[in-house]
């Protein structure tokens, strides 16, 4: 335990003395992402305003399953829970491999591997706040009611971050090794967005399966997020979710400590 302790004191040190190239990193890293492209910026909102229009197309007009929630329209309830699985399905599958993606950076000598799974998390939590801006937005231009619930939001990033975070530096170690095992857990994102509620609302399933989902870190971030706009509650009104999130995260933790620091000096080497 003494040892872990230790490897996660070094992955927050690092993390705090290199803070200032992870912010340039991750800015770095969404300027990469829209270069090129003619509507620049704009491709940031393109696809989940596809993905949303399709879902709503499919559940309000050929499912009949359109009716406001909690008296909030159904398509802001929709986009609450889809905008934050587009964050966590891209940590799912490319957050659980950024070593390889960043192959360059592994090989440089003094440059901590735990920050790369920081500023490409952070990269991807500035989407998600773009869209989450963008739907404030359209609420306030809409004139749907928003309540104090919201001042929560930043809180509910932090945490998703901090999990997705560690999630990055748990498998990334083991996906640079293994081909096999990062294509393993790019399966996952399938499963996850399926049985996670995005689509759905989890307080209408089977007891069992709702308290199975307490401990699955996609079903917790989307429930966050719509108790900040549709539910309107705060997180730690439901105790026992919030309570199995931080436990999966002290897990998850514990698990990325001992990854990191039995496999970060054998990655290099793999590359």
């Amino acid at each position: 335990m003494f040892a872990l302790a230790k490897t996660f004191l070094q992955i927050v040190r690092d993390n705090w003395v290199w803070r200032e190239q992870a912010w340039e990193l991750a800015k770095i890293d969404l300027v990469k992402t829209y270069r090129g492209a003619a509507l620049g910026w704009i491709w940031l909102f393109v696809k989940p305003a596809v993905y949303i229009g399709v879902y709503y197309f499919t559940f309000a007009v050929g499912m009949r399953a359109g009716a406001d929630v909690n008296g909030m329209p159904f398509l802001l309830w929709m986009a609450a829970g889809v905008f934050p699985w587009f964050f966590m399905g891209d940590m799912i599958g490319l957050g659980s491999d950024v070593y390889r993606r960043y192959s360059f950076l592994v090989n440089r000598i003094r440059f901590p591997l735990s920050v790369i799974s920081t500023f490409f998390t952070l990269s991807k939590m500035i989407v998600l706040a773009g869209t989450m801006a963008f739907t404030i937005l359209a609420c306030l231009l809409l004139r749907i009611k928003l309540t104090i619930y919201l001042l929560q939001l930043p809180l509910v990033f932090a945490l998703m971050m901090y999990f997705w975070v560690m999630w990055s530096i748990w498998l990334s170690p083991l996906s640079a090794i293994s081909r096999d095992f990062a294509k393993l857990i790019g399966t996952l994102t399938t499963p996850f967005f399926w049985l996670s509620g995005v689509l759905f609302q989890l307080d209408e399933s089977p007891h069992i399966f709702r308290t199975i989902m307490n401990f699955n870190p996609v079903a917790w971030g989307c429930r966050a997020v719509r108790d900040c706009f549709i539910d309107q509650k705060w997180i730690w009104q439901q105790p026992k979710a919030l309570c199995c999130y931080l436990f999966v995260c002290v897990l998850v933790t514990i698990l990325a400590t001992h990854s990191y620091r039995r496999l970060h000096k054998e990655v290099p080497d793999v590359l």
